[in-house]
């Protein structure tokens, strides 16, 4: 398995994980991880929509050839915003909206070349953006909460 199928593969495995979390009762999907954190609702809530800003921002640009119009986001605002977004709606619908835009990331990616993959891109504020770099990161990210998620799940 070459890097990039590495990370896309495991980038995927959100969408089985979301999947396997309709069965968790209510009192646990919305309780908090640890004292003043967030629930599994909201770290999911979090995951998705930065999924969608990355989606809409730079991955779709890339793939249609047009200029990125990703910026630097003030990360404790949008990670408010995500948390109370996570509380405004359902669990079902979180989660279908998560597996939905987490897939349609993964296409757009695995639609691209390896080349494009490595490629500089310059984001909305003149900074380099690299799809390689970001999957890098997005996969940490996600282990991160999903191990997280799962401790918590075990008791």
């Amino acid at each position: 398995m070459n890097t990039y199928s590495g990370l896309l593969s495991t980038f995927q495995s959100l969408i089985p994980f979301a999947n396997s979390l309709r069965s968790l009762p209510e009192e646990v999907w919305s309780a908090p991880l640890q004292p003043d954190k967030w629930s599994t609702r909201s770290v999911i809530g979090h995951i998705m929509l930065w999924d969608r800003h990355f989606l809409q921002e730079a991955i779709r640009p890339i793939a249609e050839g047009r200029p990125l119009t990703l910026r630097h986001s003030d990360f404790d605002t949008f990670n408010r915003h995500a948390a109370a977004y996570a509380e405004s709606i359902d669990k079902e619908q979180l989660l279908a909206e998560c597996m939905f835009v987490r897939e349609e990331l993964w296409k757009l990616l695995i639609s691209l070349s390896e080349e494009k993959l490595e490629m500089d891109f310059t984001d909305g504020d003149g900074n380099p953006f690299t799809i390689h770099h970001y999957l890098d990161d997005f996969v940490s990210h996600d282990r991160h909460h999903l191990d997280e998620i799962d401790r918590f799940i075990a008791g």
